[in-house]
């Protein structure tokens, strides 16, 4: 009964981890320019060239959802 209920609050745990990162990912690509809240205003300048070999947005929800799966699978079996 006991190893059951640490089980389930690993799970717990490792879900909520999953999730707020996921959350966390989302709203920094959602609004990248509004954070941080400037203080004062400054000239606008055309942002440098970006490097378009980083990960999408889709292929980070991806590999959270399912490692968010595989470790609730993994802590149900174990």
């Amino acid at each position: 009964m006991f190893k059951t209920k640490i089980k389930k609050l690993a799970a717990f745990v490792l879900i909520s981890f999953m999730s707020v990162g996921l959350l966390g990912t989302t709203l920094a690509e959602a609004h990248p320019h509004e954070w941080p809240p400037h203080r004062h205003e400054e000239p606008r300048r055309d942002p440098p060239p970006q490097n378009n070999e980083g990960h999408s947005t889709g292929e980070v929800t991806t590999a959270a959802i399912v490692g968010a799966v595989v470790g609730a699978i993994i802590a149900k079996n174990t």
